[in-house]
């Protein structure tokens, strides 16, 4: 009897087993199915535009544009309308190098980024035509220092810059304080663009499925909508973790390695005929919690500060001029596309420009260049 009971017992175990692995595969089939006849997944937007770099890590695609067409990228993957590689002999090129907040993330169209709203400034003072003014807008989301340079060393130099100006130390500040195992070239935080990696959950459709329905913030569902942080840096939770104590002081060596970034970006433009511009960055003033954010972009500032001194180059103390203030920044560091956010920040550059002079030392070494072509 007792035999029986056992043989039974393992019957229905068996039985059970065997039903709920053909239920489970019923319903990942049936998923599936589901998945398959529905159109292809569409990625975020923002991810498309960029591609793997075997320099810089990733870099933006060439000739593409988003779906709503407000964001562009030209031939030489520039934020903005077409420029001919030859540079037309009556034109002043000036670069514009730096993150997301020369790429101008607020902008709502190219045409309202802050180096395009600066070439119409510099258009309209200097409009007599005797030379126009072409301003390249070279930022790229999320980079730091050391990968503008390489960008500047690599391809910019390529379009005949003649004033190229430096805007960077928001990312490296984020990448010091948010990091404690901090390296100068950036391999504790940086990764060359790529996919996602698939978690074990979505070798199933069933598994897969759940979990994009039941967590809007899954980096991991079949779609890949993820954003461009989540693809290029290594632990991407930690940049959002400040308040759990994860973030640490910026110590002086970080400090010094963004420096040297800044050093190289100078002595590189002037031995490529380059009038190097540089630029201190504005943050949000955090003293009232922790003051991590106040003390790294103000040591970074220094750093900036100190260059220009020591090597006698042009400034613009863009963190003096125009102070951080909930008005016109909609985060900690991206300005409005509004005349008081964007377009306050393009004056202020332009007009720095216009006082320093620059233009017309840009002008002068031109008529200098050609002058000693004809003498040859």
């Amino acid at each position: 009897m007792r035999q029986k009971t056992a043989i039974s017992l393992r019957k229905r175990i068996v039985f059970t087993v065997v039903a709920v692995a053909l239920a489970w595969l019923s319903a990942e089939a049936m998923v599936l199915s589901y998945w398959l006849g529905q159109p292809p997944p569409v990625t975020l937007e923002r991810n498309s535009l960029y591609q793997a770099h075997p320099y810089r890590a990733y870099a933006p695609v060439p000739n593409t544009m988003n779906g709503v067409r407000t964001r562009s990228f030209n031939s030489f993957g520039l934020r903005g309308t077409a420029v001919s590689f030859e540079k037309p002999s009556n034109t002043i090129r000036i670069a514009c190098l730096g993150g997301s907040t020369t790429y101008s993330d607020g902008a709502t169209t190219d045409g309202h980024t802050y180096p395009a709203r600066m070439e119409r400034l510099l258009h309209e003072h200097y409009g007599d035509g005797s030379f126009r003014i072409e301003v390249l807008n070279a930022g790229v989301q999320a980079c730091v220092s050391l990968e503008s340079l390489i960008h500047f060393e690599t391809q910019l130099l390529d379009l005949s810059p003649d004033i190229a100006i430096f805007h960077h130390g928001t990312n490296d500040g984020w990448f010091m304080i948010a990091f404690s195992d901090f390296q100068s070239d950036y391999i504790h935080v940086r990764r060359t663009l790529g996919g996602v990696p698939p978690k074990w959950w979505e070798y199933s459709p069933l598994l897969s499925y759940y979990c994009a329905r039941r967590s809007v913030n899954n980096p991991y569902f079949p779609a890949r909508n993820v954003n461009l942080n989540q693809l290029i840096i290594t632990r991407p939770a930690i940049l959002w973790d400040s308040r759990a104590g994860r973030y640490g002081e910026a110590t002086p060596a970080m400090v010094a390695a963004f420096e040297r970034n800044v050093h190289s970006f100078v002595s590189v433009a002037r031995g490529n005929g380059v009038i190097p511009v540089l630029s201190t960055v504005v943050s949000q003033d955090d003293r009232d919690w922790a003051g991590l954010w106040f003390r790294a972009y103000g040591r970074i500032n220094t750093a900036i500060r100190n260059v220009a001194v020591r090597e006698s180059v042009d400034l613009i103390d863009f963190a003096r001029l125009m102070p951080w203030n909930p008005t016109d920044f909609y985060d900690a560091c991206h300005l409005k596309d509004t005349p008081g956010g964007l377009g306050r920040k393009a004056q202020i550059f332009a007009q720095a420009l216009i006082e320093m002079g620059v233009v017309e030392r840009a002008c002068e070494r031109r008529w200098e260049h050609r002058q000693g072509r004809r003498d040859r």
